[in-house]
Order: structure tokens, then C-alpha cells, then sequence
């Protein structure tokens, strides 16, 4: 009976759980491309990414988590690189989203990228292990003193 119980649990359990595999968003187009550090960056996201494999429609649960990431510093390698979250993005069904954050106060001068995590949907590499995850999308700004 034990077992039966459990059999039970956990056929409930996979059917509760979302194996869609959604597509990722496309790269973000960010204003200005040229920022200084406090400033304000405006981010378009056009859509969502082609794919034959993936749900063209997001879920209302899918968000896109924006982050910053700097280049290794050449000045002084053993630094490492500067790293922060910005905030994040409502996508609308079809995977279109814009909002404006704030560049930290603390971020060094130079070449950055704004990367878009895509949560609360998964993707197809998410869900097949066998595919490995590209890059998260992303734009390439350059923070000036």
C-alpha cells in the first residue's frame, strides 16, 4: 500500500510540474550605449527568439532578470570582473519588454555587458540536459568616468 501511495505522489507531482521549454529572449537593445556610472540605461526587448522547439508565448509568470556584468579589468587582472543585478522586466506574451535601470555608483570605467536571465519559464537546454545553454542575451555598453 506504501508503495502505491508513492507511485501516486509522484505521478501528481510530474504532471504538476511545466515541461515546456519556452524561447529565450532576443538580444536587448540598450539607450545609451555610452553611460556613466549613476545613469540611466533604457532596455528594449523586441521579442523572443525563433525556434522550432520552444513555446513562442511566454507564461505570466516569465520575468527577465537584467544584469551588468564588466570586462576582466587589464589594469589589474586580480581584480576580477564587477557584477550586478539591475532589476527586472515584465515580458508580455509574445516576449516584448522595456524598462530603465540605474548603472551602480560603483562600477568601474570600461567595456560592460547588460545580459537578460530569463525566470519562470525554462528553456529547452533547461530541460534537456544533453543541449548545452548558450549565453544569455545581451548588450554590449561601454560605462565612461
Amino acid at each position: 500500500m506504501l508503495s502505491i501511495a508513492t507511485t501516486s505522489a509522484c505521478s501528481t507531482l510530474e504532471a504538476a510540474v511545466d515541461r515546456t521549454a519556452y524561447c529565450r529572449p532576443e538580444d536587448p537593445v540598450v539607450t545609451p550605449q555610452r553611460v556613466a556610472a549613476g545613469d540611466e540605461l533604457h532596455i528594449d526587448v523586441l521579442g523572443r527568439e525563433d525556434g522550432v522547439d520552444c513555446e513562442p508565448r511566454m507564461p505570466d509568470r516569465a520575468r527577465y532578470a537584467v544584469s551588468i556584468m564588466s570586462e576582466m579589468p587589464d589594469s589589474d587582472p586580480t581584480m576580477g570582473r564587477y557584477s550586478a543585478a539591475l532589476g527586472v522586466l515584465d515580458p508580455s506574451s509574445d516576449g516584448a519588454a522595456q524598462g530603465t535601470v540605474r548603472i551602480p555608483d560603483d562600477i568601474p570605467a570600461g567595456k560592460a555587458e547588460v545580459s537578460l536571465g530569463l525566470q519562470g519559464a525554462k528553456t529547452l537546454c533547461e530541460l534537456d540536459h544533453s543541449i548545452g545553454c548558450a549565453k544569455n542575451p545581451f548588450a554590449p555598453i561601454e560605462v565612461t568616468d
